[in-house]
């Protein structure tokens, strides 16, 4: 009974088996061949764009999540080498990133302006740099906020909008400048568009020109050598773009100054007197004697001619 019972579940077994194996070895080519189609590489070619249609040089195209890619040329062309199927990622500085899957056919990436992102970037020394990624001592004020001071100066539009920054005006004549002073270390370097300049210069500047003002401090500031040894003032001034259309801005104002109250004085006798009248309270030895007093008084001797 018992071998009788073998005998069928190994004649059942070897049915299923001649049936699975011919099955498998159909089935093994498509495997095969979708496995080698999955890592074969294809060449992978395109153009970088903007909005207006304008080529974006320098745009970084990159296959996700690895460092693998290339970036565009002076037409906005590239060219790689990647597995076919792989998203590839272009971006550049000022715009948003944008995801794409590879193709055989020349591809064509369309790349959006981010104002998020621009609003994000710090000038640092020779190079810009994310702001959520900077740890050097930076402080930075954009055009916005310069717009909207009614200063004279640009040192004077920068009061009150920079951490550890401090600002002294000597002088309270009409369109005197404002002296900077980084953390109270003296007067720090000026560096406008990548140029040294000096104090004089950067006040000529009319802050409705500026894009950004960085301030750097401490080791930030180390790239400028021994003259950035009390901080740095960094400006990047507005400049065109392209794609953009022309704006005109028209700032004008106007003052007048005149002495509302002449103070009046005391005539030369009165002066005199007074003075010889301190000088005997005071018990000082006389400056004047009563012949000078009667000479003033008089006024018409050389020397002694009042000019009230």
């Amino acid at each position: 009974m018992n071998d009788s019972m073998s005998k069928k579940q190994t004649i059942v077994w070897s049915r299923f088996l001649l049936f699975l194996v011919p099955l498998l070895l159909l089935m093994a080519p498509e495997a095969l061949t979708a496995q080698v189609q999955a890592g074969e590489k294809i060449k992978v070619t395109g153009k970088v764009l903007d909005k207006a249609g304008d080529p974006v040089i320098g745009a970084s195209v990159v296959q996700k999540g690895t460092t693998i890619g290339v970036s565009t040329g002076g037409d906005g062309n590239f060219s790689v080498e990647l597995p076919r199927g792989t998203v590839i990622v272009a971006s550049f500085l000022g715009f948003a990133p944008q995801e794409v899957t590879v193709t055989e056919q020349p591809m064509t990436i369309i790349l959006e302006e981010s104002s998020k992102i621009l609003d994000e970037i710090v000038v640092t020394g020779y190079a810009t740099q994310k702001k959520v990624t900077l740890t050097g001592a930076v402080s930075s004020v954009g055009s916005t906020d310069l717009s909207r001071s009614v200063a004279s100066t640009t040192s004077g539009a920068l009061v009150g909008k920079l951490a550890g920054v401090n600002f002294r005006q000597t002088d309270g004549r009409p369109g005197s400048s404002t002296k900077i002073n980084i953390r109270n270390m003296g007067t720090p370097l000026y560096v406008i568009d990548g140029v040294q300049k000096d104090e004089g210069q950067f006040n000529n500047i009319d802050f409705n020109d500026i894009e950004s003002v960085s301030i750097l401090k401490d080791a930030s500031a180390a790239i400028y050598g021994m003259r950035a040894a009390n901080g740095v003032v960094v400006v990047t001034t507005k400049r065109g773009k392209r794609g953009e259309g022309h704006h005109i801005n028209v700032n004008a104002n106007y003052g007048w100054q005149n002495i509302f109250r002449f103070p009046q004085p005391a005539d030369a006798p009165t002066y005199i007197r007074a003075y010889m009248q301190s000088d005997a309270i005071q018990g000082r030895s006389p400056r004047f004697t009563s012949d000078d007093l009667a000479k003033w008084t008089a006024g018409t001797e050389k020397g002694y001619v009042p000019f009230d």
